[in-house]
Formats: structure tokens, sequence, C-alpha cells
């Protein structure tokens, strides 16, 4: 925990070294720059762990389920929804008619991965998206939220700095979770307007955003260690450059989701008709008396260890380090809808920057084809400070690799594994 402004300075310009703690995770996860790797020549292999073969856990490790596949039939009408409420949002947002969302030239259907593409001829120079930091899922939305805020600010208090990202997190898990129980009750016939509960629960702030994010493995085409089980890390990885990172953040997220527990449990709990209300205040009391606490438990609330793995993949691969103001001194790490649908290239199509009046606009770094996707640059690919495999262990994908990672890695490339000098 940095202890001086020099030092907090110094951590959030960190950003890949293994984390000892979860209070270092900011670190380690303060947005980077993306790079650009060669195409890769890969080699094939009769065993394809990605395709054939899943490890004895319950958690999903196949790709390809006939759940994700009605996954990917419900995408398109996701996305729409998205567009309506990005564009209702703030008077500010803009999204050019040029563009529309479709599956990605970078695997697909096939993968889950959907992006943007130019409809019609975009000039260079030409706005394509203006994103109001209203718009942003940012740490002000933690540290105000009417449920969680007042905790996820003793957090900060008490961890510094490197709590950020987790408490980032903590507020993208709370809020899908609660969106999961909106849709369940739905589902069972209820209607927003049945109670206040549901009054509340339907008003979630960026619910069409969360819908499109991927909070379980394969989903717009992620493919994160996070998202893997344990034997699977050990099976797949031990040995291989990215075995540490990937054991490193696992670890600091578990611990990071017991933390977590204590603040979004009982809000959760309240929602789903979990919690008791009632105040049990029977017996006599003289008036000097307190009352009685409630026994707290320690048990990890249902669903909650998905949610936050889940969130913290969000913020690992989708968060962007902002300038919070035209003082570009100051910066934030914040999701930026519509922005983040772009996919990675080392020669992007578009550019960002942080307009005057505080907005994001994003445009076209060079004349666009109709037809054609628009490419950021999450890294540079030729940053010494991000090789293949860190890129992997942050991203979840190897830039200019289109096999399922899963078989690359069990092919021992040399991308994950060093190889011993000929004699």
């Amino acid at each position: 925990v940095a202890q001086t402004a020099d030092e907090a300075t110094d951590l959030m310009k960190m950003t890949f070294t293994p984390i000892a703690s979860a209070t270092t995770l900011l670190a380690f996860i303060r947005p980077p720059v993306h790079q650009n790797p060669k195409r890769l020549c890969l080699t094939k292999q009769k065993w394809h762990p990605s395709i054939t073969s899943c490890p004895p856990s319950p958690r999903s490790v196949c790709l390809a389920t006939a759940a994700d596949a009605q996954t990917q039939s419900s995408s398109s009408s996701k996305y729409d929804d998205l567009v309506q409420w990005f564009l209702a949002a703030d008077e500010d947002c803009y999204l050019s008619s040029k563009i529309e969302i479709r599956p990605s030239t970078r695997g697909g259907l096939e993968t889950g991965g959907y992006g943007a593409f130019a409809s019609e001829d975009v000039s260079r120079g030409e706005l394509l998206m203006k994103i109001p930091r209203k718009c942003c899922v940012t740490l002000d939305d933690a540290l105000n939220d009417n449920e969680c805020g007042a905790a996820f600010q003793g957090l900060m208090k008490t961890a510094g700095p490197g709590s950020e990202t987790v408490i980032l997190a903590g507020y993208l898990a709370k809020e899908y979770l609660l969106l999961q129980e909106y849709e369940r009750r739905i589902a069972e016939g209820s209607s927003p307007d049945d109670d206040s509960e549901m009054r509340r629960l339907s008003k979630i702030k960026f619910g069409p955003y969360l819908r499109t994010l991927p909070w379980k493995r394969g989903v717009n085409a992620q493919e994160h260690v996070l998202f893997w089980d344990n034997d699977y890390v050990d099976t797949l990885l031990k040995g291989s450059l990215a075995y540490e990172d990937a054991v490193e953040i696992r670890s600091s997220v578990t611990y990071a989701t017991k933390i977590l527990n204590g603040i979004i449990a009982p809000v959760v709990r309240k929602a789903r008709g979990e919690g008791d209300d009632s105040d049990d205040d029977s017996g006599f009391r003289f008036p000097w008396q307190p009352k009685p606490e409630k026994e707290s438990s320690n048990e990890i609330l249902d669903g909650l260890e998905d949610a936050v793995r889940g969130a913290f993949v969000i913020c690992l691969s989708r968060s962007f380090a902002a300038p919070i103001s035209a003082d570009i001194e100051k910066t934030e790490e914040r999701l930026e809808p519509m922005l983040d649908l772009l996919q990675h290239s080392n020669n992007p199509n578009i550019k960002h920057g942080n307009a005057l009046s505080g907005k994001i606009e994003v445009t076209a770094s060079v004349d666009i084809k109709s037809g054609d996707e628009l490419f950021n640059q999450y890294l540079g690919e030729e940053d010494e400070n991000m090789p293949y495999h860190k890129f992997f262990t942050r991203f979840g994908f190897v830039p200019g690799v289109v096999e399922p990672l899963a078989d690359l890695i069990a092919d021992r490339s040399t991308i994950f594994f060093p190889q011993r000098a000929s004699v």
C-alpha cells in the first residue's frame, strides 16, 4: 500500500509485475498500452484440450456448448439494447450512423467475439463516437453507490490506492448479481412495477452494458486464466512463462472475493429475500443495554465467486486509463461503453483522446472503407513490458493468434515455454 504521494504515483505507473497480495492488485491491473505481435505460424496437434478435453471441475472449460450457442443467438439484440441505452444516457453521447455491431473478423461467432464495423465509407478524421464520463463506469460510481458506497470508501481508506480496482470490480459484481436477480424475477412472471424492490432493480444504471460483458468463459471470445480451474492451470501452464502471473492473480482475486463478500453479500441477500429484516428484540432489556448484534456469516454468497472473477476479467481486459478532466496529468481507471467493443490491432484505424469538455472522442485515423472492422490498439506489441505471455494473462488472448489458446499451450508454443538451446 502506498504511504506517500510519490509511492502512489509509482504504483499507478506499474503494469505487469507479479502481485504478492490483493492490496497490490491495482498495480498489476492498471490499464496498459497495446501492441501488435507478428502473425504466428502454428503447428497442429492431435490433442486439442479446448475442444475435446475438459477437466473434472464442474465449471465450464469447453467453449462450445449449447448454452453458449443460445447466448450467441441473443447477442445481436443485446447490442441493439446497448446502443439504445448509450444514446439515451446523456445528450452528449454520440455514435456515428456509419457504425454497426456484428461478429468480429477476429473469430466472430466461432468464439463469441463481436466488433464494430463501418457500414459506409469513413474519411480520415471523421468523428465516430463521443463518450461522456457520465456513461463510463468509474470509481465514483462505486464510492457513491447508495448500497455499498460507504463500505467501499472504508475499504479504500484502509487499503489505499491499491484497492481501487478491487472496489471497481466489487461494484460491477454487485450490480451484475442484482441484475441477475431482476432477470430471474422477470422470467418467473414478475413485472418491473410489482413492488419497490423490483422498481429499484429495474433501474440498475449500467444494465444494458453489463449484459454485453464477458462474465464467463467464451463470451466475447474471452479466454482468461481467471476462468480456468486450478487443475487446468496446473496441467497446461505449469512450467510456462505465464504460470507465475496466472497463479498470483488468481490467488489475489480469491482473497479479494473474501473481502468483498462482507460488503456485497448483505445487499444481494436482501434483494433475493434471503436476509432477515425482522428486528428480533423480544424480552426485557434495560434502556442502557445495547441491542444484541446479529451474527454475521462468513459464508461466501452464492454466485459471488463467479461474479467477482468475471468483474476482474472485465477490468483487466477492458478498462482504460483515461484523464478525469482537461487536466491530463490525472487519470482514472474506467470502463468506456462502445469504445471497448473495438478489437485489438497493432495497426489501429481509429484514435481516441480526451476532449476539453471531458468527453472521449473517437475518430478515424485513416480512411476506412465500408465493411471494414474498426480496430483499437490496446498496447503496443513491441512493448518489452508486455511480452505475449503477459498479454495473455492480462487480456485473455495473444495478438495474431486465432487457434484456441489451450491448444497453443498444449503444443508448448515458444510464446509460453522457453526453449533449450540446441547442442
